[in-house]
């Protein structure tokens, strides 16, 4: 179910989820990851087999270690849907669901490809829109 929501805000939130694929995809740029999460934001990837993380220590720990093995990562966003709004002043809140398709070359060998569907919490703040919460599941499951 998509929501109402001001097109300046949907589109500063849809870019919020962009600027988090192309720092992921930068295979280097952990404090843009950071920047578009809060201090404290949970970043759960339970959904997908992976740990459930708390604030940016956490976050950028994890980036340091999946970037040692990767050698590429493409991200690809669609269906973007705000399914709730608060309003937009400072303190509001949203979440935001989009799909995604993630691919990933291991330095290694191999690869990964993931279908599946992000999912944001997000709060405004004096700088702009920032994730509170993310968490992910899959389209379609990975084969193995």
């Amino acid at each position: 179910m998509t929501v109402a929501c001001p097109v300046e805000d949907r589109l500063a939130i849809q870019d919020l989820l962009i600027a988090y694929a192309h720092a992921v995809d930068s295979l280097h740029d952990i404090d843009g990851i950071c920047d578009v999460f809060t201090e404290d934001a949970v970043f759960d990837l339970s959904g997908i087999n992976f740990p459930s993380l708390n604030g940016h220590g956490e976050i950028r720990k994890f980036f340091e270690d999946t970037f040692a093995n990767m050698s590429a990562h493409g991200h690809y966003l669609t269906n973007f849907a705000i399914t709730s709004y608060e309003g937009g002043t400072v303190g509001s809140k949203a979440s935001i669901r989009a799909y995604v398709i993630g691919m990933g070359k291991y330095m290694a060998g191999g690869g990964i490809t993931v279908n599946g569907r992000y999912y944001f919490d997000v709060i405004r703040t004096e700088a702009g829109w920032k994730a509170t919460r993310y968490t992910m599941d899959f389209l379609i499951p990975i084969e193995a």
